[in-house]
């Protein structure tokens, strides 16, 4: 079916518009503030939570430096020990090297004596490493000998004899040395003969 529009005029289309309400401004601006309320909220909360992380992590590290301030001062205590007893093994250590066997010194002086004839001890004090000692010889050769003996064990050094005449026509020595074991002891000289009259 056809229509005529017979009065001429043509009807204007009817345009729908959206039309927003006058007063949306303050709702937008409304929204905006929540929105930044919201999010500030959020960030605050955020770094609340980071502080208090960071508050548990810095309370853990200062157990752990007060663990290890006492284990360091623990491990200042042992090394000061440490070094004392290291102190007192050097200290033994060279009183031991320097320690004078009065055994081996009595053995090695036996032997002189008895290698040589006609020589008789009769006192011995020893102080340290020096002996000092008193004896009686019958002849100045038979104290001589006794000398080169003593020197030909390798064990005393710096021998130092005084001698007199007693009345029965016998020697009396006294003898001042140092007893120093040698490095090599198999290097020790030959005893000397057996002195006489």
């Amino acid at each position: 079916m056809i229509k005529v529009n017979l009065g001429g005029h043509k009807k204007a289309k009817s345009a729908t518009k959206f039309t927003l309400p006058q007063n949306y401004t303050p709702v937008v601006l409304l929204a905006i503030a929540a929105g930044f309320v919201g999010y500030g909220y959020w960030w605050y909360s955020s770094l609340n939570v980071q502080i208090a992380d960071l508050d548990n992590k810095i309370n853990q590290a200062q157990a752990q430096k007060a663990a290890l301030d006492n284990v360091i001062k623990q491990d200042q205590i042992y090394e000061g020990r440490k070094k004392a007893l290291e102190n007192r093994v050097k200290v033994i250590e060279g009183l031991q090297k320097g320690q004078v066997s009065p055994v081996v010194a009595l053995d090695q002086l036996s032997e002189a004596v008895q290698r040589t004839q006609y020589v008789w001890l009769s006192n011995l004090d020893q102080n340290n490493a020096v002996l000092t000692m008193s004896g009686v010889g019958t002849s100045l050769n038979a104290i001589a000998d006794f000398y080169t003996n003593l020197t030909a064990t390798g064990y005393f050094k710096n021998i130092d004899v005084s001698n007199a005449q007693d009345s029965a026509g016998n020697f009396v020595f006294s003898l001042k040395c140092e007893f120093s074991p040698p490095r090599n002891p198999a290097t020790a000289g030959q005893p000397a003969a057996a002195g006489g009259n």
